[in-house]
């Protein structure tokens, strides 16, 4: 057995021992005490991978950061294991607290490490119930990082009483080819969601609708998240986070009501009709004219339409039971397709999706812009539907 508690030679530190690190990695449940990295996972190459290190509060010399003029040799020895002046930090932390021994005080990293200790404590109490499975799925095309932080979604979880279970799913869809979004961009965006990233949560949680929920928050093209939210399936127990820039995933107002969801039935007549959502922005009739010709227009939209209108999570459910009658009443009156033109925040697109999976099982087609042919409508998604033959 290796001796434990000896001075290093020519630096006077004590060792902490193999037994009190394993309590410490056990006790902090693998993360950064102080930036919540996940240390017994590897994000590059997607294993596991224990790459954390034990920290000193008051520190394993007499001469270490933080050390105080009665810091001595025995008072040294004597907290170099003891569970309460060690945190679990990762490397840049570490480094960071010190080379900054005067900005992390012994007060302070103590404080913060019982805090910590604390929340590990009530997670591991939390009733099922109380947890999800926190899922976040993004894609790369944008002409502005849009990555979306697991600690962001943790800490949303957080402020609405979840914790969360298991690891964290993130899922990044591949950069479109040389040739755009076209088909072939589409069908691997729905092979990644119904291959790889479902196969994921089946892993993680068992079938859908059974403890844990899931946290899911979307930051994608409209096709994609509806896509995203038929594979999780209506009966799923799912909670949707929304992000702007201005508030991340923290809800901008959680008294704002939600606002007046208005409907513009289809003409009669013998052309083809199209579902048109005008939420997060109003989308002209000549596009729909564009790519659809004769088509009857349905039209669902909310007076001032804007990217900011998800102000809560009531604003998600209102939408999803104003949908839900207009798309009975659609189905009863169409035999053939529906054809969906969407400006929607990324939580309603998600919950779009969803609501298409147990009572409405009517032929969607799924239109979204083509920025390489002038922006004009073309269709991308077909659900419950066969796509045409090339």
């Amino acid at each position: 057995m290796e001796k434990q508690n000896t001075i290093k030679s020519g630096q006077g530190r004590y060792n902490t021992s193999e037994e009190a690190k394993k309590v410490v990695w056990i006790r902090s449940a693998g993360h950064c005490e102080l930036c919540g990295s996940d240390l017994t996972h590897d994000y590059r190459v997607g294993v596991p991978m224990k790459w954390g290190e034990v920290a000193h509060i008051l520190p394993a010399s007499p001469k270490g950061p933080r050390g105080r003029s009665d810091h001595d040799d025995e008072k040294a020895q004597s907290l170099t294991n003891d569970c309460s002046n060690l945190m679990l930090l990762c490397p840049g932390c570490h480094d960071k607290i010190d080379r900054d021994s005067e900005g992390y005080p012994e007060n302070d990293l103590s404080g913060l490490h019982q805090a910590y200790i604390e929340r590990i404590r009530l997670a591991a109490t939390t009733p099922d119930n109380g947890r999800a499975i926190p899922v976040i799925v993004q894609s790369q095309h944008f002409a502005t990082n849009n990555d979306i932080p697991v600690r962001d979604l943790l800490m949303a979880m957080s402020a609405e009483g979840l914790t969360a279970f298991d690891y964290p799913v993130k899922h990044t869809f591949k950069a479109p080819g040389p040739r755009g979004r076209d088909h072939i961009y589409w069908q691997m965006v729905k092979d990644d969601i119904q291959h790889e990233l479902i196969n994921q949560l089946n892993r993680r949680g068992g079938s859908f609708g059974d403890s844990p929920a899931l946290a899911v928050v979307g930051l994608a093209d409209i096709p994609a998240l509806i896509q995203l939210g038929q594979a999780i399936g209506d009966r799923s127990n799912r909670m949707l986070f929304s992000f702007n820039r201005e508030h991340g995933l923290q809800w901008p107002d959680q008294s704002a009501k939600p606002p007046d969801f208005q409907y513009g039935a289809a003409p009669e007549g013998d052309g083809p009709v199209a579902l048109v959502l005008s939420i997060s922005a109003e989308i002209p009739f000549r596009d729909v004219f564009t790519a659809l010709p004769n088509a009857r227009i349905a039209h669902f939209s909310i007076p001032e339409p804007s990217y900011m209108m998800v102000k809560n999570r009531r604003v998600i459910h209102a939408f999803r039971d104003a949908l839900q009658k207009r798309l009975s009443h659609l189905e009863a009156q169409v035999p053939g397709n529906l054809n969906v033109f969407a400006a929607i925040p990324a939580a309603l697109a998600i919950e779009f999706g969803a609501l298409l999976t147990t009572e409405h099982q009517h032929p969607y087609v799924i239109f979204d812009r083509d920025k390489s042919n002038q922006n004009q409508f073309r269709p991308t998604l077909y659900l419950n539907s066969s796509a045409p033959e090339a």
